[in-house]
């Protein structure tokens, strides 16, 4: 086998989102819908309360720097979302 069979794929870059919504109903829909009109593969993905909200991490992969602005974008506009932002990235570009 040649170094190119190893190669990761092209667009192997990770994004991580942080959700912060009104209760974890609210973040499960929210990012359901988000991510059904979306490319992204989902990686990972972890709620957790802090006080009186709830706050989530989502790990993507397949999307470029700008598609995962959008898609924060169109996440923080949802129902019951209060913030949503693209913390940070890793892998290849």
């Amino acid at each position: 086998m040649t170094h190119a069979e190893f190669a990761p794929p092209a667009n192997d870059t990770h994004h991580v989102l942080l959700v912060a919504a009104r209760h974890a109903r609210a973040a499960l829909l929210a990012i359901e819908e988000t991510l059904g009109a979306s490319p992204a593969e989902l990686c990972g993905l972890t709620l957790k309360p802090v006080g009186a909200i709830v706050e989530g991490v989502l790990r993507l992969r397949g999307l470029d720097d700008l598609e995962a602005e959008r898609l924060a974008a169109r996440l923080s506009r949802a129902l019951g979302v209060h913030s949503v932002r693209v913390e940070h990235q890793w892998g290849l570009k």
